[in-house]
This record gives C-alpha cells, structure tokens and sequence, in this order.
C-alpha cells in the first residue's frame, strides 16, 4: 500500500458519519442556492445593481446585466438541484467552489477597490445580503462549507478506491 492510502486509513473509518456530514453540506448549500435564486426570479434590482456597478469598469457587461443576472440565477437553482440530488458529488462539489470563487472574486474586487452597496441582491426580494463586507465574508464561509464536503467525498472516494482494491 502507498503512503496515501496509509494517511488515509489513519482518519477514523466511519463512513455513514462522513456521509451524513457530506449530506448536511449539500443539503445546507442547496437551500442556500435555491432561496437566493427564488429570491432572484422574485426581484433581481439590487443584483443587476451590482452587475452594473462591475460594468462601471467593464463597460461591454452593460448591455448583459439582464442575461448575466437571469443566467447566475438560473445556475444557482439548477446547482441547488443537483446538491439535493446528490449527483456526482465531486463535480457538483467543484462547480459550487467554482460558483462561489467567482462571487468572491468579484466581491473583493468592489472591496479592494472602495465601492460601497447596501446590498448585493444574493436573496432578491427575501433580503438579507448585507454590504460587500458582510457578503464576503458569507461567501468565504461558504466556500469553506462547500470545500469541506469536497474534501469528505473525496475521502470517501479514495476508501472507496482502496477497499476494493483490498
């Protein structure tokens, strides 16, 4: 056996705890996906505010702030469903990290840059986005939620791996 399957045998083998845990996670980001997407098809003011605020320095996204918000949201939702599904974990794992770098980088660009907003419009007309800080900050914990169920289904994924190789 290699030293990578030793390292992993070494974490305690209770698979049904790990797959609760990864079920918790993606149930946890489903929810999250889909009320702010409804939310999204409710109102989308204060999100196309956003995209308009990025199109301030990016001046061609002007003319797609309707595209670009309907076709985030319609990725949430569609993201939401296959965390609640479960389908291929480690894909829909990395497109949620992939979803939620790219709002990260976008937030610490109007952070790093001084903009200031009231709200970003993550839940449309459920509320309760807050300022760029207050987002990013959301958003990172985020990240770290989705890397931890990406972690744990690849564990579970390389035990997998390695028993059936036993």
């Amino acid at each position: 056996m290699d030293n990578s399957v030793n390292s992993i045998n070494k974490i305690p083998n209770n698979n049904i705890l790990l797959d609760r845990i990864i079920i918790g996670v993606r149930v946890f980001l489903g929810g999250i996906f889909t009320l702010s997407g409804v939310g999204k098809l409710i109102n989308s003011e204060d999100a196309k505010y956003l995209v308009e605020l990025l199109a301030t320095e990016y001046y061609g996204l002007i003319e797609y702030v309707d595209v670009i918000v309907i076709s985030l949201t319609i990725f949430e939702l569609i993201l939401a469903l296959l965390l609640f599904i479960g389908w291929n974990k480690l894909v829909t794992f990395l497109l949620t990290d992939f979803f939620l770098t790219g709002f990260v980088v976008v937030l610490l660009y109007f952070y790093l840059n001084g903009y200031t907003v009231e709200s970003c419009g993550c839940f449309g007309a459920f509320g309760g986005s807050g300022g760029i800080e207050a987002t990013l900050i959301r958003d990172v914990i985020l990240l770290v939620i989705s890397n931890i169920g990406l972690a744990l289904t690849v564990l579970m994924m390389k035990r997998s791996s390695a028993q059936s190789h036993d």
